[in-house]
C-alpha cells in the first residue's frame, strides 16, 4: 500500500504532546512493519523542520531531516517533488476551489498523489477526503484539524 504522509500527519506523529500522537503513532509502526510505502514532499519536510526549529530548536529540526534523509536513502521513504509545472496545477485548483481550508501546497499533495495512484493519507486533516483520499488512522469523527 502506498502511503502518504503530510505535515500533519508528521507532527503528529512526531509531537508526544499533540492529541493526535498514540494513534498516529500506533498506525506509523503498524504500516512500518506491513512494508507499505511512504511519500510525501519536500515542501512538506520543509515546513515540518520549521516548525520543529520554532518549537525545539534547529538541533531537533535538523535530527528530524537527518532520519527523513536516512529513509530516503534506504528506500523507505519516497520524496515527490513540487516543481514548477505542479506548483501551476496547485494553483489552478486553488481558485477553482476557494472556499476549500487546503493551501496551494496542499492542492499539490492531491495534484502529487493522483499521479502516483496514491490513495491513503497519513494525516488529521479530515478535508483529504473530499478529493477521494482514504484518511488514515479512521477516526469516529471530525473533530480534528
Amino acid at each position: 500500500m502506498k502511503v502518504f504522509i503530510d505535515e500533519t500527519g508528521w507532527l503528529a506523529l512526531l509531537e508526544a504532546s499533540h492529541p493526535e500522537h498514540p494513534v498516529v503513532q500506533k498506525t506509523f509502526k503498524e504500516l512500518l512493519e506491513g512494508n507499505h510505502r511512504f511519500y510525501t514532499t519536500n515542501v512538506v519536510i520543509g515546513n515540518v523542520v520549521a516548525q520543529l526549529k520554532a518549537q525545539r530548536g534547529a538541533q531537533e529540526a535538523l535530527r528530524f531531516y537527518e532520519i527523513i534523509e536516512e529513509a530516503w536513502l534506504g528506500t523507505y521513504l519516497h520524496v515527490l517533488w513540487i516543481g514548477r509545472r505542479t506548483f501551476r496545477d496547485a494553483l489552478k485548483l486553488f481558485a477553482k476551489y476557494p472556499k476549500s481550508v487546503f493551501t496551494v501546497f496542499e492542492f499539490a499533495n492531491v495534484l502529487l498523489m493522483n499521479r502516483r495512484n496514491i490513495r491513503f493519507v497519513l494525516t488529521t486533516k479530515f478535508e483529504y477526503d473530499e478529493f477521494g483520499f482514504k484518511i488514515i488512522p479512521e477516526r469516529e469523527s471530525k473533530e480534528c484539524d
